[in-house]
């Protein structure tokens, strides 16, 4: 074999090398973002029924044990109560006698 033969020979078994290597890079590449992109159409269905119950609220009791309906009555500070039951200051007067 000539040294033209064998440097052919050596440039040949290179550049294969390199297109399996890139071709192996490549292959991983589009493994991953197949993966990206089904996480990705995951969460938009996640976020799709979240906006779907904001924007059509409702009552959906899977198992009573699980979700609870809880009624909050608000009362005011005991403070507020206090003023709402003593008579206010500028209220009604007794007419002056002359």
């Amino acid at each position: 074999m000539s040294k033209v033969q064998m440097l052919l020979s050596v440039k040949k078994q290179r550049l294969t090398a390199a297109a399996e290597e890139i071709f192996a890079l490549f292959e991983q590449t589009i493994a991953e973002l197949e993966e990206e992109l089904s996480l990705s159409k995951e969460e938009n269905e996640r976020l799709q029924k979240l906006l779907d119950a904001v924007l059509q609220p409702q009552l959906r009791i899977h198992r009573a044990d699980v979700q609870q309906l809880v009624v909050v009555k608000e009362e005011p500070p005991p403070d507020q109560q206090e003023r709402e039951h003593q008579p206010r200051p500028g209220g009604p007067r007794a007419p002056p006698t002359h």
